[in-house]
């Protein structure tokens, strides 16, 4: 019998190439996040959450490896080109392909009309990112939920399981970053991380604000020190008198 009637004329399952090493490597990821989250606890330092966040976004990495790849701009010539910002309802969201439909309708005076519809498999665009507050409860709630589709992993899965697992590993990893980041000490909306001014006055103890507020505060006359010129560059002096003519 040969290979192709063992596998009925060429129509069997075959496996995707690479599939079992990596399948094993995420299996390992994956039994190793239980170590770095049972130190965790709701109130610990952010710099505990930094080995967990490394873990999940490398378990996250595999795992898309093994699901089959995503659009970022639902687009099938640029699929993992540029964002447009600005598009318009009903257009698509690749900034390349929407300026070309601008220029195409600024030569002719047109006015944009209903994009041409995204196929099925392009809707899901990337990773998903869930929303804020991020807590320690919420992080604890996805890694249960990855532990679970672990043992529902082998290497005849479909592709879907593998997407399933590599949307909540991004999940995960997002919530132990954003964990993993400095605490709002200074209690400032504008600069959530910086250091706190010793010297400031209760409720204004971001440095970056309390600085900011005492340069506004000097006189005029007052000398600065001038920013650092990079090499190669040349300083633009305003002169206090103008030249007379001649």
């Amino acid at each position: 019998m040969t290979p192709q009637d063992q596998h009925g004329n060429g129509r069997g399952y075959s496996v995707p190439t690479g599939r079992p090493y990596a399948l094993k490597e995420l299996q390992a990821m994956l039994g190793s996040l239980g170590d770095h989250a049972r130190e965790l606890y709701d109130g610990s330092h952010p710099a505990e959450y930094e080995g967990l966040a490394d873990a999940l976004y490398t378990a996250f990495q595999t795992a898309a490896g093994l699901a089959p790849a995503k659009s970022y701009t639902g687009c099938p010539e640029h699929p993992n080109g540029a964002l447009d910002p600005e598009a318009p309802d009903g257009w698509g969201r690749c900034l390349i392909c929407n300026d070309r439909r601008r220029l195409g309708l600024r030569r002719h005076g047109g006015r944009p009309g209903p994009a041409a519809p995204v196929p099925g498999e392009q809707r899901r665009l990337g990773y998903p990112v869930p929303e804020p507050p991020y807590t320690h409860e919420l992080l604890r709630g996805y890694l249960r939920t990855i532990e679970d589709q672990r043992f529902h992993l082998g290497i005849s899965s479909p592709a879907q399981d593998f997407v399933r697992i590599a949307d909540d590993l991004h999940r995960a990893f997002i919530v132990a970053r954003e964990l993993s980041r400095p605490r709002n000490a200074s209690g400032c909306s504008e600069h959530p991380g910086a250091p706190i001014d010793p010297d400031a006055p209760p409720g204004e103890a971001c440095i970056f604000c309390a600085g900011r507020k005492r340069r506004a505060q000097r006189p005029p006359q007052t000398p600065e020190m001038l920013p650092r010129i990079r090499r190669g560059e040349r300083r633009q002096l305003q002169r206090r008198f103008e030249r007379p003519p001649g």
